[in-house]
């Protein structure tokens, strides 16, 4: 191992980097998620490379099934685990709003409890 992991501190927001998706492909992406049955909010977050990205704050259970959705679109992502039973899905690669609004669209309903909220 060449290099330690970034340590909280280190991972801090700096907020000279801006998000790329804009407010209104937030909403779509948001809605199209909530229409399948995964309550998630859209939200900035510090990748392992210390840069802001574009996540989506989802409900842990629902990790499982997102991943399997996610692998199946073949995106690359982080999965971060947060409080309250949530975690994010960080999209390091910084794609465009336009790739993931396409691939949400394809996601099957939620398993958990039958795609409604």
């Amino acid at each position: 191992m060449s290099r330690s992991y970034f340590t909280e501190d280190q991972k801090l927001f700096r907020p000279s980097t801006v998000p790329k998706w804009s407010w209104d492909e937030q909403d779509v992406i948001r809605d199209v998620l909530w229409s399948k049955g995964y309550f998630c909010n859209i939200v900035t977050r510090i990748g392992c490379d210390r840069k802001s990205h574009d996540a989506i704050q989802v409900q842990r259970e629902d990790i499982p099934q997102l991943v399997e959705e996610l692998f199946r679109q073949r995106l690359v992502f982080e999965l971060q685990a947060e409080g309250k039973y949530k975690a994010s899905i960080n999209f390091c690669y910084d794609y465009y709003a336009s790739t993931i609004i396409d691939a949400v669209s394809r996601f099957r309903k939620n398993k958990l409890n039958g795609g409604k909220l």
